[in-house]
Order: C-alpha cells, then sequence, then structure tokens
C-alpha cells in the first residue's frame, strides 16, 4: 500500500523538527539553514573559503580578512526580505 504522507525532508536538514512544529517554523527554519551554508567569496580578495566563525563572525582564513556582521548572512538585508 502507498503512503499518503512524504517521508522526504527535502534538499535542507530538518532534524527533529516533525509535524508538531508546523510548516511556518519548518520553512523558516529552512530559509536560514540554506542561507547560512551556501557558498560565499571573501570580499577582500576573491577566496571562496569565506565562512562563518561563530555567531555573526566572518572569516577569510586565506586573506585573514575578519568582519562582524549577521547571525546567518553577511549582508542582513537580504535576510529579512
Amino acid at each position: 500500500m502507498v503512503s499518503r504522507t512524504s517521508s522526504g525532508k527535502g534538499s535542507t536538514n530538518l532534524k527533529g523538527l516533525g509535524i508538531k512544529f508546523g510548516a511556518t517554523v519548518r520553512k523558516r527554519y529552512g530559509k536560514a539553514y540554506r542561507t547560512l551554508h551556501k557558498k560565499r567569496r571573501c570580499p577582500s580578495c576573491g577566496s571562496p573559503r569565506f565562512a562563518r566563525v561563530a555567531s555573526g563572525i566572518w572569516n577569510c582564513p586565506k586573506c585573514n580578512y575578519k568582519v562582524a556582521s549577521g547571525a546567518y548572512d553577511v549582508e542582513i538585508e537580504k535576510l529579512h526580505r
């Protein structure tokens, strides 16, 4: 017999976010997760290794460029839209 519900969790990593949290919370979490884990280039040297070190701290290990910005994205305005 075929199941009526989808067992796939999609492309995001929704560990522990079952049906009890609701669709809005899962969508919000998915958006933040995708934003946080996307590939970025360093604004200083252009290296693709620019990543988050801690909440709000972004660092390029190649040129040692460090900047304080948003928790999930370097550009804060993109996440709020």
